[in-house]
């Protein structure tokens, strides 16, 4: 068995308490070896006993097991965030890097739908081309950086 949500937060919050495993054990009368093997993810409580830490421990049931899923769509909204920020500056850089190569003065003398066809089609290719970047720069934030930016902090707390 990995370490769960609960093991992490179950220590979490009792140290936050202030108690030791032997005291949270004595006050939910359990064997010597349960809150260890809860903590390191070898177990769970029961529901009784989930009750009785979450009144102990002064935090709600759903604190201790769903608390991560609000951190995973923290990092889903913030990975979005950079993805789209990513995208605008790629679209920027490239819409001006590529306008140097289109003779516009020729352009301007056609009429108006030739103008908007030739906007429209460099609007297409410039998102084509900065779409895929953008995209992956999110995929990589969430995949990669955000994860390994929690595994640093829980080898801190582990230390």
């Amino acid at each position: 068995m990995g370490k769960s949500i609960l093991s992490y937060k179950l220590k979490e919050y009792r140290n936050k308490e202030g108690l030791t495993q032997q005291q949270l054990t004595e006050m939910l009368e359990v064997s010597d070896k349960s809150i260890s093997k809860w903590e390191l993810g070898e177990g769970y409580p029961s529901k009784r006993n989930l009750m009785k830490i979450s009144e102990i421990l002064n935090v709600s049931l759903e604190t201790l097991l769903i608390e991560q899923s609000q951190d995973s769509s923290k990092d889903l909204r913030l990975s979005i965030k950079y993805g789209v920020i990513s995208y605008i500056l790629i679209f920027a850089i490239i819409m001006i890097v590529r306008s140097f190569r289109i003779d516009f003065t020729s352009v301007l003398q056609q009429g108006t739908a030739e103008i908007l066809r030739v906007l429209g089609t460099q609007f297409i290719n410039n998102n084509l081309i900065s779409l895929p970047p953008a995209i992956i720069i999110g995929f990589v934030f969430y995949f990669y950086i955000f994860p390994s930016k929690k595994n640093e902090v829980s080898k801190c707390d582990e230390s």
